[in-house]
């Protein structure tokens, strides 16, 4: 009976430890049995950009993204017919709440803040130096 008891106990204590982990989102659901890294691992396409809160993603090529297992991605940017590809690699902040991209021979890392990371949805924000704040939102292809 107390070996029965324990293991509830265990058991309780890792679900609440799940549980608080994962609201740490703006949006998207508070719980998920998916880690953070297997939510990015995708192939993505950029379905809107808002900028101060106004669409503007008809400005925009089109963007594909695809996040691989190894912490690489790429990038392929297509307007006009003609298509040019970035690559690098990505990571994580320390506390998972931003994308560090590092773009192929560059020296520094463009950080991404993670507004919803779903497996099918996920929304980047980017603030720049005058508090102007884009939001990127891509979503599985």
């Amino acid at each position: 009976m107390k070996k029965l008891f324990s293991l509830g106990l265990v058991a309780m204590l890792a679900l609440t430890a799940v549980v608080s982990s994962c609201g740490k989102y703006e949006e998207g659901s508070k719980f998920t049995l998916l880690s953070a890294k297997s939510r990015v691992i995708n192939d993505w396409a950029l379905t809107s950009v808002t900028y101060n809160g106004t669409e503007v993603i008809s400005l925009y090529p089109t963007i594909k993204m695809s996040f691989k297992k190894d912490d690489t991605y790429s990038t392929s940017f297509t307007a006009g017919g003609l298509t040019t590809t970035e690559t690098g690699t990505w990571a994580f902040n320390n506390d998972k709440t931003a994308l560090l991209l590092s773009a192929t021979g560059s020296s520094t890392a463009d950080t991404q803040t993670i507004v919803m990371l779903k497996s099918k949805m996920m929304k980047l924000k980017s603030t720049d130096t005058a508090g102007d704040i884009t939001i990127w939102t891509l979503e599985q292809q």
